[in-house]
């Protein structure tokens, strides 16, 4: 039959085609239905996981799997906001803020640490011989124009080996070994203030007579009891451009008080300079101590402890003085005392308690191993007898 022709639809296609329209509307309806109901779900657990911890989300993460969503995605957020509430300042109440935010602190650059100090060595106070005030013998000469700062200088130009300067004041006398090879050297005025005798002499061989070279008497008034104190001499020879000035001024960089520098340079040479047994055994009588010698071989013996830390802290102007003299039982030995108006520890163990001169020695605390120990022997002055100062 022609359809086109007839211009009627037959009656079972009318009811085929009814049939296929009412299937048609029933299965729309079915997918926007499902639609709106699985769009919440994802809505609700994105909500809940920002704010439930990482280890309490197993609810959101079923409810996600289940609506076809990454579970990961909420745990990474909730992972988020646990780390960065501890921080201060860092919101966690939504993803997006605190992703921001911790985007921000991480990106913050980390602090510089402080550069190291700049190593200033400072002017050194060098003495020096004007030639104002001179008494001369056929030998030798000696001036002393510089009393009031604390130092004479003294020069043998004869060819004897054995010379003595002996200077008495006050009912004191102190000697002291001078070089036979025509240098100048300074010798502190370490007997205070009043008249002076100074005599120079060459030893007779076999004997223990000198011969007179200079004798003669002269007055003192110092500009300070502690001008001795802060000069080279022959006993602790140093300048400006020494070794052992420049690694004080390192050492002693950025702080400011002589505690502080005490300890820096104390600490350094009992860190650094050994004991040497090897001339302990055979030095001789005489023995002058050269710090720019014990610094760079990093050994010596007592007195060349003392006269390395002498030089080191007096080129940061703090007064320090040589002991020659006995330690506790019998020990001839040096050491040195260093003036200070502050109190305070130099090591974890040794203590400088007094506001004045306290004893340092460097030699008995480098070389033992029970530190406090030593330290308390160091800091009682009885184990101390002292002869003479440098």
């Amino acid at each position: 039959m022609n359809i086109r022709n007839s211009g009627k639809i037959p009656e079972h296609l009318k009811k085929l085609f009814a049939a296929a329209l009412a299937l048609s509307i029933a299965l729309c309806a079915g997918c926007n239905g499902g639609g709106e109901e699985s769009a919440a779900e994802p809505i609700s657990t994105a909500e809940s996981t920002t704010h439930i911890p990482v280890d309490e989300s197993s609810e959101a993460s079923t409810a996600s799997t289940s609506s076809g969503a990454d579970s990961s995605e909420p745990s990474s957020i909730s992972s988020e906001a646990s780390e960065t509430s501890s921080v201060p300042g860092i919101s966690d109440s939504n993803s997006a803020d605190s992703s921001e935010t911790v985007s921000s602190v991480t990106s913050e650059p980390t602090s510089e640490p402080d550069p190291p100090p700049v190593v200033v060595v400072p002017t050194i106070s060098v003495p020096y011989s004007p030639g104002t005030l001179t008494a001369s013998g056929a030998n030798g000469s000696i001036d002393y124009s510089n009393t009031s700062q604390g130092y004479i200088s003294v020069r043998y130009t004869g060819s004897n080996p054995k010379v003595k300067l002996q200077l008495s004041c006050n009912g004191r006398k102190q000697p002291f070994d001078i070089p036979s090879d025509g240098s100048t050297v300074y010798i502190p005025l370490i007997l205070g203030n009043g008249t002076y005798n100074a005599y120079l002499g060459e030893n007779v061989a076999g004997t223990a007579t000198y011969l007179e070279v200079v004798n003669f008497d002269f007055s003192v008034s110092l500009d300070s009891s502690l001008a001795p104190y802060l000069y080279p001499n022959l006993y602790t020879n140093y300048s400006q451009n020494s070794d052992c000035v420049y690694k004080a001024a390192e050492l002693c960089a950025g702080k400011t008080s002589d505690i502080e520098k005490i300890a820096a340079v104390f600490g350094w040479i009992t860190s650094n300079v050994t004991y040497d047994y090897n001339l302990a055994a055979t030095v001789k009588s005489g023995y002058i101590p050269d710090p720019n010698r014990t610094y760079s071989r990093r050994t010596g013996i007592c007195f060349d402890y003392a006269s390395l830390l002498c030089a080191m802290l007096r080129s940061q102007s703090i007064p320090t003085r040589i002991v020659d003299g006995y330690a506790s039982p019998d020990i001839r030995h040096a050491w040195n005392e260093v003036y200070t108006e502050e109190t305070g520890w130099i090591t974890p163990e040794l203590l400088l308690k007094n506001a004045g001169y306290n004893i340092v020695d460097s030699t008995f605390y480098a070389s033992s191993t029970n530190k406090p120990q030593i330290a308390s022997y160091i800091s009682n002055s009885v184990n101390y007898t002292a002869k003479y100062y440098y």
